[in-house]
């Protein structure tokens, strides 16, 4: 099967033009992801550098599986517009005997893009957040210098009317309190910012400043010469993300994250029997619905969510990886039954369709799978359909 001539010339054709695009649309999709960072964080050079290794391979997710397709649909369109196929079904060789190559190198090729896909979401983008962490001070200024003012939706906001120097003049801040949690507007003649990273601090040096609480009984302060204020650095960045998250854990750290996800489930649901066999025990029926039951039982829900999100991860990625072999089942008999060398109308005529239908019907399982309501393993919903529709094409390709 694998040693002739003409699958190893299909083979070679296929691993060249896969090697020059995926290269090609790695570094396109780096820029555009580079371009995004720039326009949103406003980072410095010297930062977009460090975040080129997590944007390649953010990237390189993205780039496999399409420059996979991309790369059976020309080589098969052409041979078979060719008509090479023919040939070979008038020498008695089923087209299987080209295909099956092929489905090999989709399954080598999807293991490694299962681990491109743990990476992507475990390594690349937390890294990315360190990043835009670390460079944090440069970010806020930037923006300050060029827009006059820095926002993000965690509630920490800066209005300066200049910037001389590092000096912010009558900078207005508005952020919520680490310690109360209670919104405060802060002003001042002018201030600096500096970053204590042994810490994870930003610290707001500010000279002769007035601050108000904006909630009920609001506490005002004057304070005259110079104060700094701490404020964690997770806080003010625009993105900065919570480093456990379900997303962010390796396939080997999940499943020790799910017993100890379990077991703390298990404390917090003994805790809530205890209080209410003690509560019916002493007759204290109040106690069964005050505020600390309820907490659990928030606190519960919130863990099974957790918990799903942490069973459902492999099966994402292992899913989303192995969705470059089941493009292989259907991409090569679509290209040798639409017989044109055109390259560009044989992938878009394969590849628009599958965005129609395979990511649709991966969203919808991911979201439906996050709520409870379908298993884990509907996530290759998607792949399934591919398989369904790659069977038939090759049926058909078999006994035309």
């Amino acid at each position: 099967m694998f040693p002739t001539k003409i699958n190893r010339l299909i083979l070679w054709d296929v691993l060249k033009l896969f090697a020059i695009t995926t290269i090609g649309l790695t570094g396109l999709v780096s820029v555009g992801l580079v371009g995004q960072q720039l326009i949103r964080e406003g980072v410095g050079w010297l930062a977009l550098v460090q975040l080129l290794p997590f944007i390649c391979m953010i990237a390189l997710q993205i780039a496999v599986p399409a420059t996979l397709l991309f790369s059976v649909c020309s080589v098969f369109g052409r041979i078979s517009a060719d008509n090479e196929i023919i040939a070979l079904k008038s020498a008695g060789v089923s087209p299987l005997r080209v295909i099956r190559p092929m489905m090999i190198l989709g399954f080598l090729v999807s293991i490694p893009a299962v681990w491109i896909n743990d990476l992507a979401v475990s390594w690349a983008q937390p890294g990315m957040e360190q990043v835009v962490l670390r460079s944090i001070k440069e970010i806020i200024y930037n923006r300050l210098r060029t827009r006059r003012s820095y926002e993000n939706d965690k509630g920490f906001t800066v209005h300066v009317q200049d910037v001389q120097g590092d000096w912010l003049i009558r900078p207005t801040i508005f952020c919520f309190d680490q310690v109360t949690g209670k919104p405060t507007t802060i002003t001042a003649e002018k201030a600096q910012i500096f970053k204590d990273p042994d810490h994870d601090e930003l610290i707001l040096e500010m000279v002769n400043s007035k601050g108000e609480t904006s909630q009920a009984n609001a506490t005002r302060f004057d304070i005259p010469g110079s104060e700094r204020f701490n404020m964690s650095l997770t806080r003010a960045s625009q993105n900065g993300g919570d480093s456990a998250r379900p997303s962010q854990f390796a396939m080997e750290q999940i499943p020790a994250e799910v017993d100890r996800q379990s077991k703390l489930n298990e404390r917090i649901q003994e805790s809530m029997a205890i209080e209410v066999s003690m509560g019916l025990g002493m007759g204290r029926y109040n106690q069964l619905s005050d505020a600390n039951l309820q907490g659990m039982l928030v606190q519960i829900e919130e863990n099974k969510k957790r918990l799903i999100r942490l069973e459902l991860e492999p099966y994402r990625r292992w899913s989303f990886g192995f969705s470059c072999f089941f493009f292989i089942w259907i991409g090569v008999p679509f290209a040798i039954l639409n017989r044109s060398a055109d390259y560009a109308w044989t992938f878009g005529m394969c590849f628009i369709p599958i965005m129609l239908m395979y990511f649709p019907l991966f969203g919808l399982a991911l979201d439906r799978a996050k709520d409870g309501a379908w298993p884990a393993s509907s996530l290759w919903i998607g792949n399934g359909f591919l398989f369904v529709v790659g069977s038939w094409l090759r049926h058909r390709v078999v006994n035309s």
